[in-house]
């Protein structure tokens, strides 16, 4: 019985410390992620890498929409907020000079959808962007994530 004792006890701080490391990065690993309810900021000028779900063209119509898939996710701070993977929509408009460009206007992040402004990519009247292409696009307003 004297023996048990001297195990238990011996094994009793061990564990105790291993509880408490753990707990320890739980809580560092806690403190960088959001919190439901909580907001994060995409700062202004942070790109968007994605990649055209179909070809965009200059000869599309003013107005047009087009389909995304971000090819690399966005983090700030070690904090993922945007993973590759997630879609995206955007437009094809035209400028004053009736140059066509396209640019991001809503991203979809964990079943939500988030308008964004985006700078926009002007198009080559002769060389379409192939589905497939990657492309970056700056933010141009920052975005608040829940």
């Amino acid at each position: 019985m004297k023996m048990l004792r001297a195990q238990f006890c011996a094994i009793i701080p061990l564990a105790f410390f291993f509880v408490c490391a753990t707990a320890q990065e739980g809580l560092a690993l806690a403190k960088d992620a959001p919190t439901r309810g909580s907001k994060i900021t995409i700062p202004a000028t942070t790109p968007f890498t994605v990649q055209l779900d179909q070809a965009v063209s200059a000869n599309m119509a003013e107005g047009r929409d087009f389909t995304v898939t971000f090819s690399e996710p966005v983090q700030i701070n070690g904090t993922l907020l945007i993973p590759a993977g997630a879609m995206g929509a955007g437009l094809v408009s035209s400028d004053a000079q009736h140059s066509h460009q396209i640019e991001l206007n809503s991203v979809f992040v964990n079943g939500r959808s988030y308008r964004v402004t985006t700078s926009p990519i002007m198009l080559n009247r002769k060389t379409p962007f192939p589905a497939g292409k990657k492309l970056t696009f700056d933010l141009v307003f920052g975005l608040s994530l829940q």
